[in-house]
């Protein structure tokens, strides 16, 4: 028969794995539940008679991101989990048109999503992911501004 002070004790410990909060991903882009990171387009250099791409340094620690001028993308993104218990993340990039870089930026496209990986245990993991929108070919120029962002669900630190 178990003790009553280690009944208390599992009955504490189920209490607190109960009261963690899970973040459900939202589709809506301007929940304030996202992390996000914004960068001013620099353009890359010219290959050829091909023009330069726009690329996007979101910090040493965190990222960078390209976009070409025929529409292709790429997003190269760490994700650090922090806690125990598993999550799942997913990157996404955005390109916007804004003052002096990222100022007030007009979203031209819905994000992309890239990548999704299940996360545990505090993990550090690199996030790699590439798509081509052919839509993007028509606001290439007027890209200036681009916004890294990261959605979790499951056990996600607030």
């Amino acid at each position: 028969m178990p003790k009553p002070a280690a009944l208390l004790l599992s009955a504490l410990m189920f209490s607190f794995v109960l009261s963690i909060p899970a973040a459900q991903a939202n589709e809506d882009e301007d929940d304030a539940g996202f992390r996000r990171q914004l960068a001013p387009a620099v353009l890359g250099p010219k290959l050829g008679n091909t023009a330069a791409r726009k690329e996007f340094n979101f910090g040493r620690s965190v990222g960078r991101a390209w976009l070409a001028p025929a529409g292709e993308l790429q997003l190269d993104s760490w994700v650090q989990h922090r806690g125990l218990l598993c999550a799942t993340y997913e990157t996404g990039i955005r390109f916007g048109e804004g003052e002096n870089g990222c100022a007030d930026a007009e979203w031209l496209a819905p994000t992309h999503w890239l990548t999704r990986h299940r996360q545990c245990n505090s993990a550090l993991i690199h996030h790699v992911g590439t798509d081509i929108d052919t839509d993007m070919v028509r606001v290439f120029d007027r890209v200036t501004c681009a916004q890294r962002l990261v959605r979790c669900t499951g056990s996600c630190p607030k």
